[in-house]
Parts: structure tokens; sequence; C-alpha cells
């Protein structure tokens, strides 16, 4: 197919109004009987200027044409001058050059202001005491401020690539390969002109860790308050009886109270034996267990126990640390059935999303409150408060997650197992 051009139009166009001309001239020739040197003079004398000044309008006016493209190709590399059509001061041309000056101080007021936008960044970037730094498309560093320099203890940064400023990036995710807890990178994209650029900001995460401390230490210093006063407080109160107490009188008093400061002082012995036992988890040997066999070794455990395959499978996850998850959950389940004067217990095995493992109550369900797995915290009189705990912590520790729910349509509570695969 012809591609369809402005200079073969406007050479069509001349072409025409000529070939008529020269079918009237030779209509003359012949009708006057002419002979050739007089009908050649005709010819050229009649033909050739008209060719002469189609010339010189198709040269001018193309000549223009490139002074327009040459104009915008300026304007797109940022010249905002119009000189290329200085000659023209009437016509339309001139009213293309007007615009084409508008068109170009537009454009040149918008380059200012994206200038002055982006010196107000970066001087904003300075001024901030988070370290920032900015990277351009060949993963070097472009601009950086003072907190950054003072962060990588360096005072220039420039050209540094990501390697040798300890940072990587996967998925456009961004991360400190520098053993540093208290950083995260944050990545922004930047444009300026048409190049590209990535804003990192390391976002102090020092705060929130105070903050999950502060509260780690409050539960603690809690349930330590709690369990050392109960413990301490009647073996204050005996031992000032004991010495208010005649000598040799009240043997069987002083045997009973020393009895219970001894059962006293061996319950604190327990309380610290158990913190250590929360400290002290194994990492978890992961292995990829069949539910099956997960089913043979509960019905093995806990014979008097319901247990249903929903979906049958493998699971990942540590069987010895898994079964000690449930011997301390099966037991909650049981000791709570005997609370409401029931009966029934039943694991359940299924997967939606990811596999679980259910354990399912009949009793009066739970108190679902912020110290449910604070650790000695228990409702029972006789309870420890450190079973729960211990099974959350056995099971986070094969990469699953332990909660503990109420049934919606019966009484009971069911604490579910989920493991990530």
């Amino acid at each position: 197919m012809q591609k369809h051009s402005l200079e073969r139009t406007v050479i069509a166009l001349f072409t025409l109004p000529c070939l008529v001309l020269l079918g009237l001239l030779i209509f003359l020739i012949v009708h006057f009987k002419l002979d050739f040197l007089e009908g050649t003079t005709l010819i050229i004398a009649l033909l050739a200027p008209s060719i002469v000044v189609f010339t010189a309008l198709y040269r001018r006016f193309f000549n223009t044409l490139d002074s327009v493209a040459v104009q915008l190709d300026g304007l797109a590399n940022e010249e905002f001058t119009v000189w290329h059509l200085a000659k023209y001061s009437a016509g339309r041309v001139a009213g293309l050059k007007r615009d084409l000056h508008t068109i170009a101080k537009r454009i040149q007021n918008k380059r200012h202001e994206y200038a002055q936008n982006e010196s107000f960044i970066f001087d904003f970037i300075n001024e901030l005491e988070l370290p920032i730094i900015v990277i351009d498309s060949q993963s070097q560093v472009y601009h950086h401020n003072q907190a950054a320099s003072n962060y990588y203890q360096k005072t220039n940064l420039l050209g540094n690539d990501l390697t040798s400023l300890g940072l990587s990036v996967d998925a456009d995710k961004w991360q400190l390969e520098q053993n540093n807890q208290r950083h995260k990178v944050v990545a922004h994209p930047l444009q300026r002109g048409n190049r590209h650029y990535r804003l990192l900001v390391f976002v102090s995460i020092e705060q929130s860790l105070r903050h999950n401390e502060k509260e780690a230490w409050q539960k603690l210093v809690r349930v330590l308050n709690h369990e050392v006063r109960n413990s301490l407080t009647p073996i204050y109160s005996m031992a000032q009886s004991l010495q208010e107490l005649p000598k040799l009188t009240q043997s069987d008093l002083q045997t009973t109270m020393l009895n219970v400061i001894e059962k006293r002082a061996e319950h604190l012995l327990e309380f610290v034996a158990s913190y250590s036992k929360l400290s002290q988890i194994p990492s978890a040997k992961l292995d990829s267990v069949s539910t099956d066999e997960i089913a043979k070794r509960c019905e093995a455990l806990f014979p008097d126990v319901d247990i249903i395959i929903e979906q049958s499978g493998k699971i990942t996850c540590d069987i010895e640390q898994l079964e000690q998850a449930l011997l301390n959950l099966v037991k909650n389940a049981n000791e709570a059935n005997l609370t409401a004067n029931s009966s029934g217990v039943t694991i359940r095995i299924n997967q939606t999303d990811n596999w679980q493992i259910s354990i399912e109550d009949n009793g009066i369900g739970v108190d679902l409150n912020d110290n449910l797995f604070v650790p000695f915290y228990s409702t029972k009189p006789e309870g420890s408060g450190i079973g729960l705990v211990l099974s959350r912590e056995l099971i986070r520790n094969q990469n699953g997650e332990l909660t503990l729910t109420n049934k919606t349509e019966k009484p009971g509570a069911i604490a579910l197992i989920k493991f990530q695969n």
C-alpha cells in the first residue's frame, strides 16, 4: 500500500495545471501551424516561469515546515528561544510563531516550578533527622542527607552502590543486610523529567520496639508481683507469729506454720523453674508428617478423645513439640468439661488455606481477655498459668499460631492450631 506524503500531494497538485497548460500550448501550436522553433519558444516562455515559481514556493513552504520541526525539537530539549521563525512578522506563520513562543514560555515556567519543587524536596530531606538516600537508575547514590552520613559514618555517599551500603532489593522490597534491627527501609518512586529515582527512607522502629518491651516488662512485673507477694505475705506473717509464740508451746501450730512456709517456698521454686522452661524451648525439627500418623499418635495419647480427619495430607511440623502442645490443650479441655459437668473432647484435622488442628471441648467457654496468654495468669484455682503460654510458644516455634475462641452455637471453647503450609 502506497504511503501518503505532503510532498507528493503538493507535486501532484502543481503537475495538474502544468499538464493542462502544456496541452493548451500544444493545441495552439497545431491550430496556428507553428514550426518547431516557434512552438518550443512558446512552451518555454509560458511553462518555464511556472516551474520556477513552483520550485521556489515548494522550497519556501517546506523550509518553513523544517523550521517549525527544528523549533519543536528545541522545545523538547528545553531550548526556549523562537529564533527559527524570526523573519516572519505577519501572517499565519507569525501566528504560529507566537503560539510556539507561548508554549515555550509555559514550559519554561513549569520547568522553573519543577526545579523549585525539587529544590524544596531536597532541602526538606536535608533537614530531616531520618536517614534518607536518593538512588538513581544505575542503583547509585544521587543525593543523601546528613542523617544518612551519620548513619553510615561517612561524609560523602554520592556514587556509592547498593552493595557498599549494605542494601538489597527483592520484588521491590528493600532490606538492610547489616545486622540492624532498629531500622526498616521504605522506598518511594521519584521522577525528575525523564529520569527515575528511588527515595529510600530509613524508618526507625525503636519507638515501637520500646513500646513492646515496655508492655512485656509490665506484664512480667505484674505476674512477679502477684506470685511473689502471694507467697511472701503469709511467710512474713507466720514468721512474725512464730517469734511471738511462747517457747515450748503450740508445737502443732508451729509445725503447721513451718509446713506452709515450706510449701510457699516450694511454689516459688516451681515458679522460677517455669520461667526457665519458657525460655529454653529447643529449636523445632520440622518434618513432613502425615495426618494419619498424627491421628494414630493422638489415639495412643488420648484414648477417650474423638479424632476426626476431614482432609488427609501431610503437615510440616515437629511432631514431638506438637504432641507436647496437644497434651496441655487436651488437659485444659478436660478440666473445662469437669467445671461444666460435661464430657467430650474432639480433635479435628482439616485444611482450608492452611492445615489446622482444633481441640474442642464442651465446657463453659473461656474468658477472652488480654491476659489469656500472659505467663502464670490462670482463671483456675490450682492452675499454674504456664500450660497455655508454653503451648503457644511450641506452636510458634513450628511457624504456626495458636488461638482460643468460644463456640458460637453451643457452650464450649476451641483451641485452634494453624500452620503456615
